[in-house]
């Protein structure tokens, strides 16, 4: 297959006019176009890296939601919390990793203390870590439950969060096992705390009024990378998020699609002011070279907040990280090639020969305007051209 006269963005920077050749799932030729038959005209259009979810939550219904992801031009999401049932269906995907559906990494069940509310989230009993005695049977357990990667808690007050030297002792075991661990954190006196316990990278921002002024070096001297999920942080401040999806017609039939039935937390706009340390943080980061992922929370966490949608929220996650501070380049290097990096998947997140041809191609540019990613004309994984249902683009 060949695409003719297309803008890449290659995961890095932007190549004009362009023809991409592809053959048997994998990139075989990037270079200028030149004329002839093609079987697919990029003019006016961009090619993308297929796009990272880098903070979903799969359960209850993982192929649903990774059917609703690839079709959102997301073609790799990472899970980062499941057991039961779900994780064992979610297993056999990764395993056949099917074209339609998104491909995914998952840290299987995340590191909590005894008592904590996940299990109340869950609805059966997790297993738990209460000293750093446990902590090597319990990573030898997650591994061999199937996790990719660790994620490690530090941040739930109901019951009480692990202790740091709990953390420690996880984040050790799994570094001896040759595998991340990423920490949750909401708060920035935890957040550092995470960091300095050796973490690869946190899974949230925080929020708050302010921030320290160097926690943006602190990160960076300590080769960290950062999930912001903003979209779910401005929810906790009281916006609702689903208000404009709702309003965009080329997401609008994505948002709240599935969405479990628990209660959504009404709006409130005394709580508004706590988005800024969030923002702070982020430009903070950008300005000292802390890789920024792309992620959203979508799951659980987020239907709380009123939007649930596969997908549509990582292209509002997009837009936020640009409002924030990030040019558009820089929120499509974190959509991309910087969470291949950061979870050591070499064969994805960039547009060269002998990676995985999965692809995204939008209208317009949306190395300009970051809206345009939600111009959706057509999805490929290795390859294989995905069904989009018809959108207002």
């Amino acid at each position: 297959m060949r695409i003719s006269g297309v803008r890449v963005f290659d995961g890095e920077r932007v190549l004009p006019n362009q023809d991409v050749a592809i053959d048997d799932g994998v990139i075989t030729r990037v270079t200028a176009a030149v004329a002839g038959s093609a079987d697919v005209d990029g003019r006016g259009r961009t090619l993308l890296p297929g796009l990272f979810d880098a903070h979903v939550h799969l359960a209850p219904q993982p192929e649903a939601a990774l059917r609703q992801l690839a079709e959102s031009g997301v073609t790799t999401a990472l899970d980062m919390f499941s057991g039961g049932e779900p994780l064992a269906h979610m297993l056999q995907l990764r395993q056949a990793d099917p074209a339609h559906l998104a491909a995914l990494r998952t840290a299987g069940t995340g590191a909590t203390a005894p008592g904590n509310m996940l299990e109340k989230l869950a609805g059966h009993p997790l297993p738990t870590v209460h000293s750093p005695a446990v902590a090597d049977a319990w990573v030898d357990e997650r591994l061999h439950e199937g996790a990719d990667f660790i994620k490690i808690v530090y941040d739930v007050r109901e019951g009480g969060p692990l202790d740091l030297a709990t953390v420690r002792a996880l984040v050790d075991a799994a570094h001896a096992r040759g595998v991340l661990a990423v920490a949750h954190t909401i708060a920035e006196p935890r957040a550092r705390e995470a960091i300095a316990a050796g973490v690869d990278g946190l899974a949230h921002l925080f929020i708050g009024d302010s921030v320290d002024e160097d926690f943006g070096q602190f990160a960076a001297d300590h080769g960290v990378f950062v999930v912001p999920t903003l979209i779910v942080l401005r929810g906790l401040c009281g916006h609702r998020p689903h208000e404009d999806l709702q309003a965009d017609r080329r997401l609008a039939d994505r948002v709240n699609r599935g969405r479990p039935p628990i209660p959504i937390r009404p709006a409130d706009p005394s709580r508004n002011h706590l988005y800024a340390a969030a923002i702070t943080a982020l430009r903070q980061l950008a300005a000292a070279g802390v890789p920024v992922l792309a992620g959203t929370d979508t799951g659980l966490p987020t239907a709380a907040l009123g939007v649930f949608g596969y997908g549509a929220t990582l292209h509002a996650e997009l837009e936020l990280l640009v409002e924030a501070s990030l040019s558009p380049i820089q929120a499509l290097v974190a959509a991309t090639s910087a969470p291949a990096r950061a979870f050591r998947l070499t064969d994805r997140g960039r547009i060269r020969p002998g990676m995985r041809a999965d692809l995204v191609l939008v209208n317009g540019d949306p190395t300009q305007d970051i809206r345009d990613t939600r111009n959706l004309v057509a999805v490929w994984k290795r390859g294989a051209r995905l069904e989009l249902a018809e959108s207002g683009n």
